[in-house]
């Protein structure tokens, strides 16, 4: 037995073997530096990665310059997120091996990573000069070209990947994700059936490839898909983002196993510096979405309303300077606004600890541009998630979640991983306007004298399931039309050849284009009755359609994502819209297609509620999570571990 057989084996696609003869090797000889060398790489290849180091660190107190234990060396580092000591051993081997292009992409990954886009892609740029073909560098400079804005050029950069290597199925991935982000799900879908039929248990190839369908309500083999995801999941395997699996499963147990799987690594400790009792509790709200955005817009009264003389606001944005009037308002209500996009998770957790940030709050988790890795490394002594992501991240160093009663229900805090505070209700909202003047319903295609069903959710939150209902209902009230939201290239032509197999006249399924947000809004009250999806139901869009007067029939599961409709409407204190099963569902909205006085009442109930309650009161909103605020800052300052609570109205 030798080392150059265990690197015979490496080469041949054989680690596991390389490094069982590898171990034998040092255990017989602790000086065989070869083999603690072939025994690194090949437990890097495994994804061994710590035990991987702990080799090369014996490789190279044996022989300090070896240029391939050095690089190996800074690969692992970089591997294991210890990104500032990676870039300091990137440096070490290039300056031994200074036309290495595998340590001249690791140091891409790590500047990139630190927020350092166009230094990663210089180091992109050295590696290809080097090795043209280098598919890794192919991929990586097409992501930071994506960080960057210049998504042409990283299409292209992931095309030529593609091309120097058709069956990489990270390659194809990476291509499909930018092609998901510019909009093009069926071209993205394309590329994922490749990766599946190369590797079935490619990480979240399955769920990604369900999510890309279903952005254009395209089912084939949702069924078969959906079983082999949660047969993945429930082997502890990763076959789905946890924000597509909010949509495929009504399953709360099921979301965690995704978000833990998906959840960032706790980064060390921190040192925390002394904290002086202050007058005023220091709150961050961690965002990318600080803009004109759904949740900028929920969000936009509550943080006006603060009590500025014992909370002092901050907010971490991660996301675009987009500008317009929304971003200023929601400037003017911060103390500081400090664009973080460009910094490393660990150096804005830091930079949060080094301000004294005593109650950090993410609206963001495991959506897109979601940065959970900011609080992997413990940005305050207090870690909030709240709005953006409808369930439980499963990370240790998430503490709590803000939630009410009915979002998550008292007895379901089994699924999530965070302690639960409650509120009077979850969602907040911004103050009631008097409504702009709605279009005339022949502008939006609808017919004048006809009942209107709306769903202006997402088409990807559309399921067969909840379209099967539909298709009932619309059955069962003849002169009735479905108006939806087009979203994506394809949608409309997908759900219209749906409805003719189901024997519904296809020309009854109306689709609005996308619109300026406040004619979004103005035209919602076209509608006569808006019908939920599940398992994702509305969220935003449900308080859009209630705030003009428009009631919504909702089906709530088992998920928090399934229970927003619910939660709006049992603080609006119309429990008749929020029916038990699907039955009862399509029941109640062919009841309501054909008794337009008991419609009429129903909306009359609802305009009464929304002067009368707090729902749209963000003020009255602020106080409560100020309460809670208040109450999650002494129990850190106690000392005391999280725990659940629950806050009455204020």
């Amino acid at each position: 037995m030798t080392a150059r057989q265990a690197f015979d084996l490496y080469q041949a696609g054989r680690p596991a073997e390389a490094a069982m003869l590898c171990e034998r090797l040092v255990g017989d000889d602790p000086a065989a530096i070869a083999a603690w060398h072939v025994l690194g790489v090949s437990r890097l290849a495994l994804g061994l990665t710590v035990q991987a180091l702990d080799a090369l660190d014996h490789a190279l107190a044996l022989d300090p310059a070896r240029a391939g234990v050095l690089s190996a060396r800074a690969a692992a580092l970089v591997a294991l997120e210890r990104l500032e000591d990676g870039l300091a051993a990137c440096d070490i081997a290039l300056a031994v091996d200074p036309d290495n292009p595998v340590v001249l992409n690791a140091q891409g990954v790590a500047l990139r990573r630190l927020g350092r886009p166009a230094e990663a892609l210089a180091a992109y740029d050295r590696a290809l000069a080097l090795s043209p073909g280098f598919v890794d560098a192919l991929c990586n400079r097409g992501g930071a070209l994506a960080d960057l804005g210049r998504f042409d050029q990283a299409l292209a950069a992931h095309d030529k990947a593609c091309a120097a290597a058709p069956d990489h199925a990270q390659a194809l991935a990476n291509r499909a994700a930018l092609l998901m982000l510019l909009g093009r799900p069926i071209e993205a879908a394309r590329d994922l059936e490749r990766v599946v039929a190369l590797n079935p248990r490619h990480p979240r190839a399955l769920g990604d490839l369900l999510h890309a369908r279903r952005q254009v309500c395209d089912w084939r083999d949702d069924a078969a898909l959906l079983s082999a995801i949660e047969a993945d999941l429930r082997a502890d395997r990763l076959a789905i983002s946890p924000f597509a699996a909010l949509s495929a499963f009504d399953d709360p147990a099921l979301h965690r196993v995704a978000a833990r799987l998906t959840a960032p690594p706790a980064g060390p400790p921190p040192a925390w510096s002394s904290r002086p009792d202050r007058e005023r509790i220091r709150v961050a709200y961690l965002s990318a979405d600080l803009h004109d955005h759904a949740t900028a817009r929920l969000m936009a009264g509550v943080l006006e309303a603060h009590d500025r003389a014992r909370f002092e606001i901050l907010a971490l944005s991660h996301g675009p300077d987009l500008g317009g009037p929304l971003r200023e308002r929601i400037d003017a209500t911060f103390e500081r606004r400090i664009d973080v996009r460009r910094m490393s998770d660990a150096a804005v957790a830091a930079l949060a600890r080094e301000l004294g940030v005593d109650i950090v709050v993410d609206l963001k988790g495991y959506t897109q541009d979601g940065r959970p890795g900011i609080l992997a490394h413990r940005a305050a002594p207090v870690q909030v998630s709240w709005l953006g992501y409808p369930g439980t991240l499963a990370a240790p160093y998430v503490d709590h979640v803000i939630a009410d009663g009915v979002v998550l229900p008292p007895g379901a805090e089994g699924d999530w991983s965070e302690a639960v505070v409650r509120l009077p209700f979850y969602q907040p909202n911004d103050a009631l306007a008097p409504p702009g003047s709605p279009p005339a319903r022949q502008a939006e295609g609808l017919p004048d004298d006809a009942f209107v069903f709306a769903c202006l959710n997402n088409p990807a939150k559309i399921t067969p399931e909840a379209f099967a209902a539909w298709m009932a209902i619309l059955s069962g009230a003849p002169g009735a039309v479905l108006w939806l939201y087009e979203g994506s290239a394809g949608v409309a032509a997908n759900l219209r050849a749906r409805a003719a197999e189901a024997g519904i006249e296809p020309g009854r399924l109306m689709f609005a284009k996308p619109a300026p947000h406040a004619d979004h809004l103005a035209r919602q009250a076209l509608a006569d009755l808006v019908l939920d999806t599940w398992p994702y139901g509305a969220h935003t869009t449900a308080s859009d359609a209630l705030r003009m007067g428009v009631p919504l029939l909702t089906l709530p599961g088992a998920s928090f994502a399934s229970r927003v409709g619910a939660s709006l409407l049992t603080a609006l204190d119309l429990p008749a819209l929020i029916a038990p099963d699907v039955e009862a569902y399509v029941a109640a909205a062919v009841r309501l297609a054909a008794d337009r006085p008991a419609l009429r009442a129903l909306k009359q109930r609802l305009e009464g509620a929304l002067r009368t309650s707090a729902v749209f009161d963000p003020a009255a909103f602020a106080r409560t999570l100020e309460a809670a605020f208040e109450a999650l800052h002494a129990r850190a300052r106690a000392g005391l571990a999280p725990a659940g609570f629950d806050i009455d109205p204020v």
